[in-house]
């Protein structure tokens, strides 16, 4: 009886995490459609006018590349953003996107990201010319996510005979982190 709650409760949270991610992508898509790259970055999702101050080879062989904003424009420090490290990024110039990568490194002046290049795939980028970077939607978090609550879904049929699933879950609705908590022990096989 536990088992089929449980089982219940993770399918109802991989369909809502489904709709959180097909919600999240399209988002982003309706960004690049409808709104301009200037609202874009006072919004804090895209970084505009940067150039290429260095490239080298970090772990794994992947490319890491920092851009900083080009010298001739006013500020040298990058404008209010949303970007942390972790975050995916689209690198972008006039001709489209080039390539995708991850936030390694912001600071105030400068932004490190890591490209993975492969043996088909080459990233030439020029220190001339302009590019931009913008937050694209993050698939890492939805996929360790999906695959817990998976493992999760089949977890109580597989436990040996007389096992016990402990599970720490709120009293109540209420889902706030200082919520009463109770513990509800789930007897396997019995």
């Amino acid at each position: 009886m536990a088992s089929a709650a449980v089982e219940s409760f993770v399918s109802k949270q991989l369909d809502l995490l489904e709709l959180e991610r097909d919600a999240e992508v399209e988002e982003r898509r309706s960004w690049q459609e409808n709104i301009s790259l200037k609202e874009l970055q006072s919004q804090g999702v895209c970084l505009l006018k940067l150039q290429v101050s260095s490239q080298r080879t970090g772990l794994y062989g992947r490319l890491l590349v920092t851009f900083e904003p080009r010298r001739c424009a006013s500020a040298t420090a990058l404008p209010s953003n949303s970007f942390t490290s972790g975050d995916i990024v689209g690198l972008y110039d006039e001709g489209g996107q080039l390539a995708t990568g991850i936030l390694t490194r912001i600071m105030q002046r400068s932004v490190t990201v890591a490209f993975d290049e492969s043996h088909d795939f080459q990233l030439s980028l020029d220190r001339e010319r302009a590019y931009r970077l913008l937050k694209l939607a993050n698939d890492v978090t939805y996929k360790r996510l999906k695959k817990a609550a998976a493992v999760l879904q089949h977890l109580p049929g597989r436990l040996p005979e007389g096992s016990r699933l402990l599970c720490a879950v709120p009293e109540g609705t209420c889902h706030h982190p200082r919520a009463s908590w109770h513990w509800e022990d789930h007897h396997c096989g019995r």
